[in-house]
């Protein structure tokens, strides 16, 4: 006689809380942000008459809170990418970024991933990441999320030289089930 096997069922509350938890503790602590134009490109001048100081790529790869931690402070991500195009040596300070949100709400203060001001050599680019605490509630879904503005300055030669970005947030597209006629095009609901 053959005795086959069955799979059990998981009936225990217990075993049901384990098996939730365990999905709980691998779920990613990072928000996926998508914004466009990524990356963002900036060319830094004195005036427009005036030749091109920098070259900045400004991008956002996401939010997390702080820590990676599964509860925290969120905080926004956000990389900066200097080419000097100039002849002299210039710096990015992380404490003269200012981040806003589209209702014009502050982020708080940049926190750098390396001490101290960005320091690029004549010819050559350097990259940092930035990471500005939400405002607020520190709500990941806010409404300020729907766009960002980045203010900075860039350091040439013992002057500031004021620089501004805005980058619009691009939410992902739901997609509805497809439906194929019997001509075999597809439309989706």
């Amino acid at each position: 006689m053959s005795h086959t096997s069955r799979p059990r069922r998981l009936s225990s509350p217990l075993a049901l809380l384990v098996l939730a938890a365990s999905l709980l503790a691998c779920r990613s602590t990072s928000v996926p942000f998508r914004f466009t134009p990524s990356p963002l490109e900036l060319l830094v001048q004195e005036s427009p008459d005036q030749p091109i100081l920098a070259r900045v790529l400004v991008g956002i790869p996401g939010a997390e809170r702080v820590g990676r931690a599964a509860e925290g402070y969120p905080e926004l991500l956000v990389r900066l990418r200097c080419e000097n195009k100039g002849t002299g040596p210039l710096s990015i300070d992380p404490a003269t970024c200012t981040l806003l949100g589209s209702d014009l709400a502050r982020f708080g203060d940049a926190r750098p991933e390396r001490p101290g001001p960005l320091a690029v050599a004549p010819g050559e680019s350097e990259a940092i990441l930035l990471r500005f605490p939400f405002p607020m509630d520190g709500d990941l879904e806010a409404p300020l999320l729907t766009g960002v503005n980045l203010q900075f300055q860039v350091e040439v030669d013992g002057r500031a030289v004021e620089a501004s970005v805005t980058i619009e947030r691009v939410f992902p597209v739901d997609i509805g089930p497809t439906t194929t006629f019997s001509t075999g095009f597809y439309y989706g609901m």
